[in-house]
């Protein structure tokens, strides 16, 4: 099995370069870049990719970046790779994916965009932690619209797998839409670069 690739933070600047732009409802992509390794290395990656889910792995002392990688290949059989927002892990005891704990709770709106019962305290890739309030039970199931802020809300299928005190639960959550999937995870990346400075240099924020 192959060593992890570990970067340096001018590496994962260039890395950010490459990513898909966040384009609200679009998710426009940024060029990527071409890469040509022959026709036999070009057969190869595009058979892995066929079969299996790519990605680059971004090592740090706390933390782990997976950026899910894309290829296509254009009429000349050369390869355009593509970086998707990456899936961020804090070390532990146990790894797991980063948790982003929110100063202000996101409201889960309902169709008409009327604010539900329910609002977001801790946002993962794939998890939400959810207030429905010290009197209430909270849903087994529910199919509401996450408000991200400065952007379009995006919909959510959510299943309890925790229920907490005081009225809060924990659930897993599925998007009916992958870009919607992506969208979560750019606004996790930025929400990551604003906490850790230190970690990683600013970056504009179209870039990601």
């Amino acid at each position: 099995m192959a060593e992890d690739t570990i970067l340096s933070k001018d590496e994962l600047t260039f890395i950010r370069k490459l990513m898909q732009r966040n384009g609200g409802t679009t998710a426009e992509r940024a060029t990527g870049f071409r890469i040509d390794g022959g026709a036999p290395s070009n057969e190869l990656l595009m058979q892995l990719a066929a079969r299996a889910n790519l990605s680059l792995q971004a090592e740090f002392e706390d933390f782990r970046m997976s950026f899910p990688i894309q290829l296509r290949e254009d009429e000349l059989h050369s390869l355009d790779l593509q970086l998707a927002p990456p899936v961020i892990y804090e070390r532990g005891a146990t790894t797991r994916a980063w948790r982003l704990h929110l100063d202000e709770p996101l409201a889960l709106l309902k169709n008409d965009g009327g604010e539900s019962s329910l609002s977001v305290h801790e946002l993962s890739p794939h998890g939400l932690l959810v207030d429905a309030g010290k009197d209430r039970k909270p849903p087994k199931h529910f199919h509401l619209r996450l408000a991200l802020p400065d952007d379009t809300p995006l919909e959510i299928d959510a299943h309890r797998v925790r229920e907490l005190k005081g009225g809060m639960a924990a659930y897993e959550v599925e998007f009916p839409q992958e870009k919607d999937a992506e969208r979560i995870r750019s606004f996790l990346y930025r929400q990551h670069q604003r906490l850790h400075p230190d970690l990683q240099p600013e970056v504009p924020a179209d870039l990601v």
